[in-house]
């Protein structure tokens, strides 16, 4: 059975204290150095609740890293104003703000760089109205899905690629993606004190206490249905409405 422990907000405390004793430099993507450093990155795919409480960890670590977002997410609007909110806790933390490209949001499965490089330079400058700042950067959501991977270029419609062919071959990854270890754990990695990590985690594996990742995600659904229906009902007691909750059987 999975050992679920390690994922709370300690223990991703502890990843970063342990790479700060390291003597690792916290990076962004596109800055050079000879130092030895680490890439780390957040693709949010379900909570942006998740994402500015993470970020504020780090922030108290005195670490910097680079948040992903996906316009098109089924599990958090940008435009909704708590989650604008929650958006600018994570830049008011220092942090940078990039692209999360969903393709499977399109129809295409074979991506040429004519068909992608429209559809990066769309939704970047969607991010950036929301946001009301220039976006650097870009990852790809789910890429095994279609050919995303294939493009390994250092940069796309002018961000840079998180899964460009240089960092694929000089750094050391590792990935918490479904909600477990990928590869090999990433305590494990930074241990072994390679000079350059690119590290990728998702803020909604990384709760309070251990839970299964299935039940993770159903309390990312589930929290939003509810605060959705409360959104509802104090809408009505707002507005002086009734909120009729049976019917009294006429047609």
């Amino acid at each position: 059975m999975t050992d679920f422990t390690e994922f709370t907000e300690t223990g991703f405390r502890d990843l970063l204290r342990l790479l700060k004793s390291g003597g690792y430099q916290f990076a962004r993507y596109g800055e050079g150095t000879c130092e030895r450093h680490v890439i780390w990155r957040h693709d949010v795919d379900f909570s942006m609740h998740r994402a500015a409480r993470l970020a504020e960890i780090e922030a108290e670590e005195g670490v910097v890293s680079t948040w992903f977002l996906n316009p098109r997410s089924a599990f958090y609007n940008l435009l909704e104003p708590e989650v604008e909110a929650l958006t600018h806790r994570v830049l008011a933390a220092g942090h940078e703000v990039g692209l999360h490209f969903d393709g499977s949001a399109y129809s295409i499965k074979e991506w040429t760089i004519t068909s992608l490089e429209p559809a990066i330079a769309r939704e970047r400058k969607v991010l950036q109205t929301i946001l009301g700042r220039e976006i650097r950067c870009l990852s790809w959501h789910n890429p095994d899905l279609s050919n995303l991977l294939s493009f390994d270029s250092e940069k796309l419609g002018g961000l840079l690629n998180a899964y460009d062919g240089r960092l694929r071959r000089d750094y050391v990854y590792c990935s918490d993606s479904n909600g477990y270890w990928r590869f090999k754990p990433m305590r494990d990695i930074i241990a072994q004190g390679y000079p350059r990590l690119h590290l990728l985690t998702h803020p909604e594996w990384w709760t309070p206490e251990p839970i299964a990742p299935s039940e993770r995600i159903d309390r990312a659904i589930t929290g939003r249905s509810r605060r959705l229906r409360s959104d509802y009902d104090s809408l009505l007691r707002l507005g002086g409405r009734l909120n009729v909750t049976e019917c009294d059987g006429e047609q």
